[in-house]
Parts: C-alpha cells; structure tokens; sequence
C-alpha cells in the first residue's frame, strides 16, 4: 500500500507542502470531506504554480492561464473570484496541454474535481440526501493527486527527454549517477521517465547518428550506457523493458554496431534478458573471429571492449569463446583489452603479458594500459612475479618504464611494507647505473614520505 505520509513529504513545491499535510492531517482524524476539499485546492495551488514556471520558460501553452492569474490578483475581490473560477473549469485541460499531465491523469483528478464540488455542496443531491464521502474514498483521491502531479517537479514529457538529451551531450557532460537519477528518474513522472529509459536505450543499444547530437554516435552511445546502468539501479524491469524494444533493431544492426552494443551493455542483465538466442549465438561467433585472427594484428577499441567481458564470470559461461580469444590475442592486444575493464580477473595474466613484450614501445603501452591498472588488485606473489618478468626482460626498460616502476610502488600500497624487498634484486641490478638507480631508489623512498 502507497505510504502517503512519506509522499505528503515529498510534495515538490514547498508552498503546497502545508496543504497537503492539511489534507492528509484531515484524512487521518476521519474528516473525509475536509480532506477531499483540500486536496483539489492543492491540486490547483500546484498546476498553477507550475504552469507560472513553465511559462516563464517560454511555454506558449501556459500563457492563457497565467495571464488570467495574474489579472485576478490585480483585480477586486469580487471580480477575482469568477476569474478564478473560470480558470479552474479549464485547469486539467490546460495542465494535459502542457505535458503536466496524461489523459488518464487527468481523468483521476476530474473526479477529485467532481467529489470537492459534491462535498462543498453536499446538499445538490435530487432527494437533498447530504453527500457524506468515506475516508477510504478521501485516502484515494489523495493518493491519486500525490502520484499524478504534487510529488512531481513542472517536468513535461517531451521537454525532460530534450533537457535529458541536453545534459548529456553537454560537453562538459559529467557522469554523476546521484544526479542523473534524482533529476531524470526518480522526479520525473512515471509516463515521462519511461521515455527518458527509452531514449538511453535506443542511442545505447543502436549507436543511433542523430544530426542534433553534436559529438560522435560511439561516444554519445557510451554515456548513454552508463545512464542505462544507472536507471537500472533503480527500476531493473523498466530498463529491461526499454532494451528490449530496441533488439528487433539490433538483430539487423550493421556487425560493427552489435559488436559496439555487446562492448558496451554486455554487463547489463537487460541486455541478455532480451537478446534473442540466435543474435546471442552470432555474437559468441563474432569474438571466436577476433580471437582467430593472426596473434600480432591490431584490434579495434569495440573488440578489446567486447574481449574484456571475459573478466567476469558469468559472461565466460554466456559467451564459451571469450577465455580462448583472449588467450590468442599478442601481448599489447591482451593490454588493450585489460585497459578497457581493470579487473582482478587479469592479475595471473600480467607476467606472462610483460614476459612477451618485444619492444620498448609494447612495454610502455603493456605497463600503461594493464600493469598499472590492475595494480590495486595484485597480491604479493603476483606482484613478486610482475616485477620478476619485468627486471629479466630488456624490452621493460625502455621510455617512461623506470618512472613506472615507482608509480607501481606507489599502486600496491595495499600491501603494505611487505612488497618493499620485492623491488631489491631491481635496485642491485641496476646499481651500476647511477642515474636510474637514483630514480627508482629516490622515488620509492618519496613515496614513502608522502605516504607517511
């Protein structure tokens, strides 16, 4: 059953705060009809407030109605009252108009409408019987106005798609999931959030190129993947439900757009609970390719992101080729995949990984996208074998290696002083050379000082 106290709190606007708690205070001590009454008068206290804020948005739809307001307030009481009342004959109409709310919305508050007009004249009945409303009757009108606008922001449907749009092409677009779910979900109405899901989906799953979107498909797809995930901590069956329109699209998708959407929402539930198994089967099929290539060719950004669901565990038993594609891959392949998703997973592949390193240029980019990533998740027996292949390879020492064996000091502080001998065959064989010994001995020794 709806908690309507914790709803009363959370009525958007704090000026009707005080007449909903009347409203709800009236249901609660059993004055039915004192609770009906007030509730409508919350009601239009609220639309016409929102109404105000939209107009001052420039919503050519709210004009009408604010001018009106604004005329009563200017005018005599006795001339105020029948602008009023006018205008309150046409609130619901004006309120869909606007995208306040739904046709199906407006139907609900039509009959709070119409039981405030019978409990204010309760005398109007043919047989002048006194209309006496039952508490249960007041709960649910109460309820009914809390859910369809008093909880609600003066969010309109299609406007809070465009502002959610708008927030995340921005260029200065910022992930904060705390953010993007109190504003676009958990204070949107449930009709409008449903399209909000929906246009996160469409562009995560489909890689959609919109001529209004100013920044590339794969990077706007990305954001709108991290949205997704973010939604789906919240409602996990409403984001499923906006996946899976999207899939009828996917199956006939261009290969390279699949590929980017299992990269992208492989490791959300939604995906796979609408991927058809057919499209599942191609997709197992597309990573066997990959991994079937010659073991020094290059790899795309969308493979190394599909390759790096092979980190968890439940896709290895999803996708049987992961393990074995992966494996294939050369050493700065395999690096570029562990750099799309740092995981523990990856930790017992990282000596082998700078065992195989061939020049000073995969070392740079084995240590930059795999080593120190997954450095917090080493533990002393791997670290000691990390460092072991990376001191016994020449090819390790080259461009910005030295530096980074610091910084790889400083990225297992998890394990504390123990991890401190670990770096003494490295220093004693480079003692002959003043210079990198002074940087590597200099540099764990500041780290220390720092840390201290």
């Amino acid at each position: 059953m709806i908690d309507l106290e914790e709803r009363v709190n959370r009525v958007f606007n704090p000026d009707v705060r005080p007449l909903v708690s009347e409203a709800y205070r009236c249901y609660v001590s059993g004055s039915a009809r004192g609770a009906i009454v007030l509730t409508w008068t919350a009601v239009c206290a609220d639309l016409i407030a929102k109404a105000q804020i939209l107009h001052e948005e420039g919503e050519s739809h709210a004009k009408d109605l604010v001018a009106d307001v604004e005329r009563a307030q200017g005018s005599a009481e006795s001339e105020a009252i029948p602008i009023m009342l006018a205008l309150e004959k046409t609130l619901l109409d004006t309120a869909e108009k606007l995208e306040l709310i739904d046709f199906i919305q407006r139907k609900q508050l039509e009959r709070i409408r119409d039981d405030r007009h019978l409990c204010a004249h309760p005398s109007i009945r043919p047989l002048g019987e006194l209309y006496e409303p039952t508490t249960e009757y007041a709960r649910a009108h109460l309820a009914a106005a809390l859910e369809a606008v008093l909880i609600h922001p003066p969010s309109q449907g299609r406007k809070i798609v465009d502002s959610f749009l708008k927030h995340v092409v921005d260029p200065g677009f910022v992930y904060d999931t705390g953010y993007l779910t109190h504003t676009f979900f958990d204070r949107v109405r449930p009709s409008a959030r449903f399209k909000v899901v929906e246009a996160a989906a469409k562009f995560a799953v489909l890689s959609i190129e919109d001529p209004a979107i100013k920044i590339k498909p794969e990077k706007f797809a990305d954001r709108m993947a991290k949205c997704l995930r973010s939604f789906a901590d919240r409602d996990a069956d409403l984001v499923k439900k906006a996946v899976a329109k999207q899939m009828a699209r996917l199956e006939t998708a261009e290969p390279a757009v699949q590929l980017q959407a299992l990269g992208r929402l492989g490791d959300l539930p939604a995906f796979w609970a609408a991927l058809a198994e057919p499209v599942r089967n191609l997709l197992n099929a597309k990573i066997e390719r990959i991994g079937s290539r010659l073991q020094f060719s290059g790899i795309t950004t969308a493979e190394a992101k599909s390759l790096a669901l092979v980190a968890l565990p439940e896709l290895r038993t999803t996708l049987p080729t992961l393990s074995e594609a992966f494996t294939k891959l050369g050493a700065v392949s395999r690096a570029q995949v562990i750099g799309q998703r740092p995981h523990p997973h990856f930790t017992s592949f990282l000596p082998q990984l700078l065992k195989d390193v061939s020049s000073y240029d995969s070392g740079q980019e084995v240590a930059e996208r795999a080593v120190l990533p997954c450095a917090g998740f080493l533990s002393l027996s791997e670290l000691e074998q990390v460092l072991k292949e990376w001191n016994d390879n020449p090819q390790c020492w080259g461009r910005a290696m030295p530096g980074y064996l610091v910084e790889l000091y400083t990225l297992t502080s998890h394990l504390g002083d123990e991890r401190k001998s670990l770096w003494t065959p490295i220093l004693d064989d480079v003692r002959g050379d003043e210079r990198l010994f002074n940087l590597i001995a200099s540099g764990i020794a500041g780290t220390e000082t720092s840390a201290a």
